[in-house]
């Protein structure tokens, strides 16, 4: 679809042509206040790709100050709301910042919160630098820095990765409660790709579970493309499997959720530790 890209100074006129209530302006034009503001950006076929909104906005030397902004940011598949106290737009980046109170949402059921982020209207992509929180269904991730790539569907988690995974075990394995937690922690990044339905952490991963702990250089966690619930974990490299006083050490294992057992294909070495506390 051939895209339509706003000039600079048509983004300055539309800004007072789509004002949601009234302007103030002052007479020096390099600095003007706006209550009420609003500015659309259109497609070549006339669809909108992105409406930006905020209570108030100073607009000063191609920069433009919101106050209580927020964002839709409209996809193929998924529309983008962004939300925070205070924002700006470069105008001649594309690039809205947001900070304070940073909540990011999108139609498919993500949401990310952060104390400050940009967003490329361009090419609709997600930075920041910050600590972040992701939750999506029984997915939640937390970690220090991210990229997320909106039409390619990818995320990326910097550092200091640690996610929680909620999930209910067969009848057979189900015990008094009917749900699972497990929590993997890694040194980052984290590699999240929605159109493969893979979730792959690098670097000093580890895996806790109720039936014992796993920890390998790296882990790939795979969802159904259904449910979006994790039906495979695969683990590689310097792979251990601790299980009370038993190490299982192995290049790589694969644990089936849904039948809820192990795999290991590649000559795995078991040492198992028979001393005790009490001994």
């Amino acid at each position: 679809m051939k895209k339509l890209y706003t000039l600079p100074i048509i983004l300055c006129v539309c800004a007072f042509v789509c004002l949601c209530a009234y302007a103030l302006c002052y007479a020096d034009d390099s600095e003007q206040s706006v209550d009420g503001f609003s500015l659309v950006q259109y497609e070549g076929g006339g669809a909108k790709k992105w409406k930006l909104n905020g209570t108030s906005a100073e607009i000063e030397d191609g920069k433009v100050n919101i106050d209580n902004i927020s964002v839709l940011a409209f996809g193929e598949e998924a529309t983008l709301k962004l939300k925070a106290k205070e924002g700006s737009f470069d105008r001649e980046k594309s690039v809205v910042h947001l900070e304070k109170n940073v909540v990011a949402k999108t139609t498919d059921g993500t949401t990310l919160t952060t104390d400050s982020l940009d967003w490329n209207a361009e090419t609709k992509n997600v930075s920041t630098a910050e600590e972040i929180n992701v939750k999506k269904n029984d997915f939640e991730i937390s970690g220090k820095g991210a990229e997320i790539d909106m039409e390619g569907k990818t995320v990326e988690v910097k550092k200091d990765v640690t996610a929680s995974i909620t999930s209910v075990p067969p009848d057979y394995l189900k015990k008094k409660d009917d749900k699972e937690q497990t929590i993997i922690t890694c040194d980052g990044p984290l590699e999240i790709n929605y159109k493969k339905d893979r979730a792959t952490f690098l670097n000093n991963v580890k895996v806790e579970g109720s039936e014992g702990d796993i920890f390998a250089d790296r882990i790939d966690l795979y969802f159904n493309s259904e449910t979006r619930r994790v039906k495979c974990v695969v683990a590689r490299g310097n792979v251990r499997i601790m299980n009370g006083g038993s190490v299982t050490y192995s290049e790589k294992a694969i644990y089936l959720v849904d039948e809820g057992r192990v795999i290991l294909p590649k000559r795995p070495k078991l040492v198992i530790n028979n001393e005790t506390s009490g001994q």
